[in-house]
């Protein structure tokens, strides 16, 4: 089994809890495809890379890059994009770090975590990505860094049917469907995770190839 988990935005609560429901649910064989927005808007961004670094320790687990990892790694470079990464919920990481670290500054292990993440993955019958694929875009490996970190509507109203299922976060499924709550189209392969739990909803996952839906019962 391959289980999908949305954007957690640092909401440390809802992840916990999600997780205690996965490892009862699955076996050390199994893989656990977190889609990334691990940071920002919810108050426990450190809490949450040190309990996904501790998960991975003990499970088989794939790191997806989120567009606020993205934002992240600019700012802590001095690339510039500190504007953009504040107004999009990046101070609520700077302060969780600095509660923890006594300045913003990274542990080893939180660097490292961030400089692996990977844009996409994919396996036999899926696609794993952030935000989606360019639907005019014939291959994965074509798609450019921004599409896959950052596209939207193009990509999920597309009438385009893909060859393997695409997972994806990065957009919350109330925004798509009109309510929250895992998005899936079968006929077209999508399907959506990031259920919005910086938006007070749970925190989602889905389990491949079944399509069984996990929710975290704490709130953010």
């Amino acid at each position: 089994m391959v289980y999908f988990v949305g954007d957690i935005h640092g909401c440390y609560r809802c992840l916990r809890s999600l997780l205690v429901k996965l490892e009862k649910d699955s076996s050390g064989e199994d893989m656990f495809v977190f889609l990334g927005d691990y940071i920002d808007r919810g108050r426990f961004s450190f809490e949450v890379i040190e309990r996904l670094i501790e998960f991975a320790g003990i499970r088989n687990c794939v790191f997806i890059k989120g567009n606020h990892e993205d934002m992240l790694l600019n700012y802590a470079s001095g690339r510039g994009g500190s504007a953009i990464f504040r107004y999009n919920g990046g101070d609520s990481t700077l302060l969780s770090y600095r509660k923890h670290m006594g300045g913003f500054s990274f542990p080893d292990e939180h660097r490292y975590f961030f400089e692996s993440l990977r844009l996409y993955f994919e396996g036999d019958d899926f696609i794993a990505v952030h935000a989606g694929l360019n639907p005019l875009i014939e291959t994965v490996e074509s798609q450019t860094e921004f599409d896959l970190l950052w596209i939207r509507e193009p990509f999920y109203q597309s009438n385009r049917v893909w060859d393997k299922t695409v997972f994806f976060g990065h957009t919350p499924t109330v925004f798509i469907s009109g309510k929250p709550g895992v998005f899936i189209d079968r006929k077209r392969r999508l399907v959506g995770v990031d259920n919005g739990v910086h938006l007070g909803h749970p925190l989602a996952c889905v389990r491949w190839p079944d399509m069984k839906v996990f929710y975290s019962d704490a709130e953010n």
